[in-house]
């Protein structure tokens, strides 16, 4: 599947998946800090880089840059610096509970994702 249509199809789930969920709002997130919708997204998109690098899906010899080249792309996607992403994050898991929430919803993300993946794969084959 291409990239954009990886991305629209993530969007869309993150989405779908937040009309039906309930959020935990037991914070106040300060305004430096990425917002949960979005650091939501930016950590589901996270999820799905470290996964294909533990996985080892890159099949180059120059694997650490064209990692480095998807969280630029990301980081430029979101319109949020590396450093903020990275302050972002330390504030989040310094509210676990919170964390263990957007955790839980990214991996719920992703496996809707994949079971997408799945269905449209085996049109594809059909075809």
């Amino acid at each position: 599947m291409k990239k954009a249509a990886w991305i629209s199809l993530l969007m869309g789930v993150l989405v779908f998946q937040n009309c039906g969920t309930p959020k935990s709002h037991s914070v106040h997130v300060p305004d430096e800090v990425i917002q949960r919708d979005t650091f939501l997204w930016m950590l589901t998109e996270v999820q799905l880089i470290e996964g294909v690098a533990k996985q080892r899906l890159l099949r180059t010899d120059d694997q650490e840059s064209i990692l480095v080249s998807h969280y630029a792309e990301l980081f430029n996607r979101f319109n949020v610096s590396e450093g903020r992403f990275l302050s972002s994050y330390s504030w989040w898991y310094q509210h676990p509970e919170e964390m263990d929430h957007l955790l839980q919803e990214a991996a719920e993300a992703l496996t809707i994702l994949e079971r997408e993946s799945v269905k449209q794969e085996t049109l594809d084959r059909q075809r």
